[in-house]
């Protein structure tokens, strides 16, 4: 079963978010019990199979992209690609992963290449994605610079992808994925920067949905 625990330690030392406490844990064991995918249990099982890699080269900055220092062996990377093929369709991406690539259904290179010169700048900000998908965007985050990447998204098997990524990106800890929907996010005023791409014009008032983007 994936775990959030280490998202929750992190956010309790930081006085915005550490508020989100009071009901997160509540709202993500309610999840677990009650609202769980028929094939979740399937998918958390293929990330749980994957090994957990420390890249020797990562880049987040012009991709998302890691390198061993010697080339995986064949039954490794066989396995490695089975897995993911376990969690398919993928639609954000690409990633290029110790010679394995995800050729995804989206762009979202090309997507973050047109928005990123618009951006303020990402330091050290701490940084929302609201309907993150599998979390490609919150990695080119953290390639330009924020602190903490959250990404929320109610659809389970992009949970699964995101958390496959992270294990082969070695467990990085700079972003997280929580399986929620925006309705579900209190007023928390935590964040630097809040992401909203390619979910306004899905809303049935815009105009509310930045309303609470601004919360």
């Amino acid at each position: 079963m994936i775990e959030f625990s280490n998202f929750y330690q992190l956010i309790a030392k930081e006085p915005l978010l550490a508020r989100w406490l009071e009901t997160l844990p509540a709202q993500v064991g309610a999840w677990q019990r009650e609202s769980l995918h028929g094939q979740f249990k399937q998918w958390a099982r293929s990330v749980e199979y994957l090994p957990e890699i420390q890249p020797w080269k990562l880049d987040l900055l012009h991709s998302v992209s890691a390198e061993s220092e010697a080339p995986l062996g064949d039954g490794q990377m066989k396995g490695i690609e089975q897995l993911l093929r376990n969690l398919m369709p993928w639609r954000k991406g690409p990633f290029s992963l110790y010679g394995l690539n995800i050729d995804t259904e989206w762009r979202s290179d090309w997507k973050w290449d047109r928005v990123l010169p618009h951006l303020s700048d990402l330091a050290g900000r701490t940084v929302l994605d609201v309907g993150c998908g599998s979390g490609y965007h919150m990695w080119r985050m953290v390639g330009a610079g924020a602190r903490l990447a959250v990404g929320i998204d109610p659809t389970q098997l992009f949970l699964c992808q995101f958390e496959a990524v992270r294990k082969l990106l070695g467990g990085d800890q700079r972003a997280h994925l929580l399986p929620l929907g925006i309705e579900q996010m209190p007023a928390l005023n935590a964040f630097d920067t809040v992401f909203s791409m390619g979910v306004l014009y899905h809303r049935r008032s815009p105009l509310e949905h930045l309303w609470q983007l601004k919360d």
